[in-house]
């Protein structure tokens, strides 16, 4: 018997499912990625619900191992069969609709016993956040100023003087990043003979935000210069903002001929789960950052990790991008990154730490099934596997055959080359631009318009 409960255990938390026996009911936490929404099932003991549960159900359906904080959870429990507690649940869906929901159900198969059900949708609340930080993020940049005109499409110098027949080289940066990432890259590019533009926006913004920006800015563009045609170069997050463009019939410009992407998370980065983490640790750890106050309103504006949200692989943008067929009128090309800075076994080790701490301290335990399983799916930074950041497999598009697996890792690949790796990833962008063009554009920038 024990062994086939134990089977049956294993087969339910393979299917999304988490059961638990606590002291007054039954917890279990459904997830369903097609909808992005989360159910979290209580059973009454008695008509009862105990608000111990409840935490162990949010808990769990945040991934973490409610065991941890036992002796620290609520006490008390209430009624869901009475009025009163029916008027409250539906007090809490005025207030939190329609982000969550309560609802009282009856279980048929346990005779009629009454459960408590909460319902999350994840893509409603993001909706609701994002609602929120926007009105923070602008009353914020209000007192200090617009700086709306620092970003868009800028161009190098005299860049319209170049053949008509020059396509324009814009480049798109990614996250945590700004278009001088590419300075030594562009130079390779001017020299080839390639007017450029580089397309600067708020750093971590909803990314459909942000290519609603460059869509702007380019329609803008085909209209001044018709007989212009554009060529793509992005870097990580930003191949997922032209992607959203050019894909997108309302906002593909027409005027966009070749898109080449390096290392773009064409579904996601386990990493950017740790994004906020990690932005908020680059501000604190720096003492001229600390002493700069605007410096942190600057990170609010950027978007307070928005964008790294929507590069979680299981996000809705990645979604509803992914769903979209390729733009027929643009040639594709893809250089994704092999030169990860772990080896497998490197990354066994950190997973058998994490392991090994939550042994010692009931707080790392209670983070630690989320932590070994975030560290169980991250070949962005396994060698061979990614290239730091993003893995090769949440690279690829099958229906762009022009795709490039290079030994270089995600940031130095904008750089001056290191190693064999790098240099090729330089030669075949230039190649796939097309080698040497008409016109001698200037090698400054300037700001558009």
């Amino acid at each position: 018997m024990k062994v086939t409960i134990g089977f049956m255990a294993v087969l339910l938390m393979f299917a999304g499912l988490v059961f638990a026996r606590t002291p007054d009911g039954v917890v279990r936490v459904e997830r369903d990625p097609e909808s992005f929404t989360t159910s979290i099932s209580i059973e009454a003991t008695e008509g009862r619900v105990a608000w111990a549960d409840v935490a162990r159900g949010l808990a769990r359906a945040r991934g973490y191992d409610d065991s941890a904080i036992e002796d620290v959870l609520p006490g008390g429990s209430f009624d869901i069969t009475k009025t009163r507690s029916r008027l409250l649940l539906a007090g809490l869906n005025l207030a939190l609709s329609p982000n969550v929901s309560f609802a009282v159900e009856k279980d048929l198969t346990e005779r009629e016993q009454r459960r408590l059900v909460i319902e999350l949708d994840q893509a409603a609340l993001m909706s609701s956040q994002r609602r929120f930080k926007a009105m923070l993020r602008n009353a914020l940049t209000s007192r200090r100023g617009d700086n709306k005109a620092n970003h868009g499409l800028k161009f190098d110098d005299d860049w319209h003087r170049a053949a008509a027949n020059n396509k324009l080289v814009v480049f798109v940066h990614g996250l945590h990043s700004d278009p001088q990432a590419a300075d030594y890259l562009l130079g390779q590019v001017r020299r080839a003979g390639f007017p450029c533009a580089v397309f600067s926006y708020p750093n971590d913004q909803p990314i459909a935000d942000s290519a609603e920006m460059l869509s702007s800015e380019l329609k803008k563009l085909a209209e001044e210069h018709p007989d212009r045609e554009i060529a793509l170069l992005t870097h990580s997050m930003g191949g997922l903002i032209a992607r959203a463009v050019i894909e997108d019939p309302e906002s593909d410009p027409g005027n966009v001929r070749q898109l080449i992407m390096v290392a773009p998370p064409n579904h996601g980065s386990a990493l950017a789960k740790f994004a906020f983490g990690v932005e908020l640790w680059e501000h604190a750890r720096d003492e001229v950052r600390q002493r700069k106050v605007h410096d942190f309103f600057a990170m609010v504006e950027d978007g307070l990790a928005e964008a790294a949200r929507d590069l979680r692989p299981d996000s809705p943008f990645l979604k509803t991008l992914n769903s979209r067929q390729r733009n027929p009128k643009v040639r594709y090309t893809m250089l994704l990154g092999s030169g990860g800075p772990l080896s497998e076994a490197e990354l066994d080790a950190m997973r058998n730490a994490t392991a090994a701490a939550g042994d010692k301290s009931r707080w790392v335990r209670f983070f630690r099934n989320r932590a070994v399983e975030l560290l169980d799916d991250l070949d962005e930074v396994v060698e061979g596997k990614g290239d730091g950041v993003v893995s090769v497999e949440r690279s690829r598009l099958d229906s762009v055959s022009d795709t490039i697996v290079l030994d270089f890792g995600h940031v130095r690949v904008l750089k001056s080359p290191k190693n064999d790796g790098t240099r090729e990833a330089h030669r075949v962008i230039l190649q796939r631009l097309g080698g040497n063009q008409k016109g001698k554009p200037g090698a400054r920038s300037r700001a558009a318009g």
